[in-house]
């Protein structure tokens, strides 16, 4: 892999996720000042991930079927077109309206974003440098999720959410230009697919093979209560820091936690499949103790130890997918991309239900059990006797997948 293809690759994915994290903060605020209301927020958050399942359900079998290269400039130039339009809607007064349809259909197409990016992160890298490539994703995206909602936070009392909202827009369109810079082969499957086998594959090799099975389940699992937690983060910053708006801090204090994590895996007994299991139990817990704590600091060192743990399973996940089968893939992660979208639907969707009937802190705790319960129930699933890493000479998970 030539640096100046990792380059471009890994710039393109810090613009982008600049611009998304910008406008995450953004509009939860908008929508919590002009409503007060957690359920309003909640709703909001559920917009936005309630059709990313779809997207990565659609986006694996695209990444083993094309050039995935192609496939992310066309999702980054939608997504920009949609991202203007949003800031366009804005400027005009109809904001919440925008909010809650354009925001939707925007990560509709960016669901897939994930499969897509691991199926070429798969084509970029082998050996070695598979683990520095996932650390330097990890690491980059974390380090946006800081730098973009303190930027937030800083801006969006003087500026308003519309300047905030074009320059994700803008971040779209510099991370399409840089992604079509990337000269990677089109590839694609080794063989047709039926429809049975684009729809399914991914999840039958994923949930068959026992440590993609517990990285599943685990996305799963983080996402339920960490989206719950992301709705009612305006109405924790308002009650424990001040104003709704400090919730940008909340977030920067979770990118902290995923650089802080993503340095760890430089040390290399960290470098291993073995991280994986207790980084995601990390992660559930620390989000669970959130709701418990109660005061700022303590906070804020909870939000940045769960994406700590977070970041060293995530990076070891990727790994592992990415050394599949060349032409599985892209359906497995997007099997595990469609699992933590499910989460994060699922999360947003009782906190949505519940905000008038439970406190936020109650809700949280609920889902941070109910997700350690079923993580802890997936390491009792069946097991395959593929290997875990698909080498040259080990079976490919593609015979475990019906045509």
């Amino acid at each position: 892999m030539r640096p100046s293809v990792a380059v471009r690759f890994l710039v393109g994915v810090a613009v982008s996720t600049f611009g998304d994290w910008l406008t995450t903060f953004a509009l939860a605020v908008v929508v919590f000042n002009a409503t007060g209301s957690v359920a309003a927020t909640a709703g909001y958050m559920l917009v936005r991930v309630g059709p990313r399942p779809l997207g990565a359900w659609l986006g694996g079998p695209l990444g083993d079927l094309t050039s995935p290269r192609v496939a992310i400039v066309g999702v980054a130039l939608t997504q920009g077109a949609l991202t203007a339009a949003l800031a366009a809607s804005l400027a005009f007064g109809r904001g919440l309206w925008a909010v809650f349809v354009l925001a939707g259909l925007s990560q509709l197409v960016g669901g897939a974003w994930q499969p897509l990016t691991g199926a070429l992160m798969a084509r970029l890298a082998r050996g070695g440098a598979r683990h520095s490539i996932n650390l330097a994703y990890i690491l980059l995206g974390s380090g946006m999720m800081l730098v973009s909602p303190a930027v937030g936070a800083l801006l969006l009392p003087h500026l308003g959410p519309v300047p905030l909202v074009l320059g994700d827009a803008a971040t779209f369109v510099v991370a399409a230009g840089l992604f079509f810079l990337v000269p990677v082969a089109g590839g694609g499957a080794a063989r047709s697919l039926t429809i049975r086998a684009a729809a399914v594959g991914g999840f039958s090799a994923a949930f068959r093979l026992p440590i993609i099975r517990i990285v599943a389940v685990g996305a799963f699992s983080a996402t339920v209560a960490i989206t719950a937690l992301q709705a009612a983060l305006p109405a924790l910053a308002s009650q424990r820091f001040g104003t709704s708006a400090d919730a940008g801090f909340c977030w920067a204090a979770v990118g902290l936690g995923g650089i802080l994590g993503s340095l760890l895996a430089l040390w290399r007994p960290l470098r291993t499949p073995a991280v994986i299991f207790p980084g995601l139990v990390g992660e559930i817990a620390c989000i669970g103790a959130v709701a418990l704590a109660g005061g700022p600091a303590v906070d804020l060192v909870l939000l940045a130890a769960s994406t700590a743990s977070a970041s060293l399973a995530q990076i070891e996940s990727g790994v592992i997918i990415q050394s599949q089968a060349p032409e599985i893939v892209g359906r497995i992660q997007g099997a595990v991309s469609t699992s933590r979208f499910l989460g994060m639907a699922g999360g947003a969707t009782l906190a949505l239900l519940l905000a008038l009937t439970v406190t936020w802190q109650m809700l949280v705790v609920i889902l941070t059990i109910g997700g350690l319960v079923l993580l802890g129930l997936s390491t009792l699933g069946p097991r395959s006797a593929a290997q875990p890493l698909a080498g040259a000479a080990q079976a490919s998970p593609l015979a475990n997948i019906p045509d």
